[in-house]
């Protein structure tokens, strides 16, 4: 390889450089490293000021797809979040318990084995409600359904979803209305959407 009255020979083991001195190639070797430098602080400045020309011009960053998804997200949780919930607070209230830490340690146990279920909404836990009776005891009935769905992987907002909307699996029906009146019925729903598609 030649280029601008110096050539590089290359070996296996080392290159060959003709045309410098050995003073010039160190002295070039030392700069190797500030224009690294150099370069990565160019980068670093021309991101930053892509970025503050998007940002001042309004450019989305997000696709609108991801955006249509959230707001319905969004529309979603809202939703659920009208329907009734309990707090750690308001469920010990129901259950007449003493202390609010034994209504919590109740409901840990419950969730445990998949007789009831929780959701985190801006560092609280909310309970629905429609899993538990006038008492505030847990329905045994939907304690099979949850354990077939948590085994599926559906958990949290996904399985408040599914247990209190109409789904196919039912003809319509809501999985959470069904179990009341027909409880296996209810499960063998549960077990097939737990499953997923048949590949």
């Amino acid at each position: 390889m030649q280029s601008s009255g110096y050539d590089i020979a290359e070996h296996r083991d080392h290159l060959e450089i003709r045309g410098v001195s050995r003073e010039e190639l160190a002295e070039a070797l030392e700069l190797v490293e500030p224009i690294r430098n150099l370069r990565a602080e160019h980068v670093e400045a021309v991101r930053g000021d892509l970025l503050q020309v998007l940002m001042s011009r309004y450019v989305s960053l997000i696709p609108p797809a991801t955006v249509t998804q959230v707001q319905q997200l969004a529309t979603h949780r809202a939703a659920l979040l009208a329907t009734p919930v309990l707090t750690h607070e308001t469920l010990s209230n129901l259950r007449g318990d003493k202390t609010v830490s034994s209504t919590r340690t109740w409901l840990a146990r419950r969730r445990d084995v998949h007789a009831l279920f929780t959701v985190s909404y801006n560092g609280r836990t909310l309970i629905p409600a429609f899993q538990l009776d006038e008492r505030g005891e847990s329905r045994a009935e939907l304690q099979p359904i949850l354990s077939a769905l948590d085994e599926g992987g559906v958990q949290g907002w996904s399985l408040w979803t599914w247990l209190t909307r109409p789904t196919s699996f039912l003809s319509g029906g809501v999985p959470e209305e069904i179990a009341r009146t027909d409880p296996e019925r209810g499960l063998h729903a549960a077990q097939r959407f737990a499953a997923g598609p048949i590949a």
